[in-house]
């Protein structure tokens, strides 16, 4: 009796082998391509975002850098007692207005021209601030004199003092970041009365 049990048992645990085709094979697979799909574009992903923060980490430092030296001209400007003198060439510190554009005939300021956006043009044109670190090149600044006024003060009508000149100075800094593919240009105009 055992042994028929046993048997029937045997029979009852093999089942009649049906035809297999193999289909948890091909979804397994295909879940397997879409899984690894999904894999590869959030690595993608995450490789843009890491060159997209790099790349806004080296804009930061140009900006910086820039701003650094936008600040050491105007703090240049500040500290001076006298008017100073322009030149053509820079050699005084202070261009003459439009001194540095050839071709004024074109309606692009000297700054937005090409020829003058390089780190070579500013090396040889412009003022250099070597206290700013961690940048491919050190920033610079051009300081031109735009405009000047020598009436139109109010303060000093009726008090007997005579009115002091207003110089409007054009200050133009440049700094790169990190690397020298970010380059940041910032102008501020700076306004002093002199003696």
């Amino acid at each position: 009796m055992q042994n028929s049990i046993q048997q029937l048992v045997r029979r009852g645990a093999r089942a009649p082998r049906r035809k297999q085709r193999g289909a948890v094979l091909i979804f397994c697979l295909v879940f397997l391509l879409v899984l690894t799909m999904m894999g590869v574009a959030s690595m993608e992903s995450a490789v843009l975002e890491e060159r997209m923060a790099g790349n806004m980490q080296d804009f930061n430092a140009a900006f910086q850098a820039a701003e650094s030296s936008l600040q050491t001209g105007e703090a240049w400007l500040n500290g001076e007692i006298t008017w100073p003198a322009t030149s053509t060439d820079g050699t005084t510190t202070v261009w003459s207005r439009d001194a540095m554009d050839p071709n004024a005939g074109d309606s692009l300021q000297w700054w937005q021209d090409s020829a003058r956006d390089t780190a070579t043009w500013w090396n040889n044109n412009g003022i250099e601030v070597s206290a700013v670190e961690g940048v491919a090149t050190p920033p610079h600044y051009v300081i031109e004199e735009v405009s000047t006024i020598t009436s139109g003060q109010s303060i000093g009508i009726g008090s007997g003092l005579q009115g002091r000149v207003r110089v409007f100075h054009r200050v133009t800094a440049r700094g790169s970041g990190v690397g020298d593919a970010a380059v940041v240009q910032l102008q501020s105009t700076f306004v002093k009365a002199y003696e």
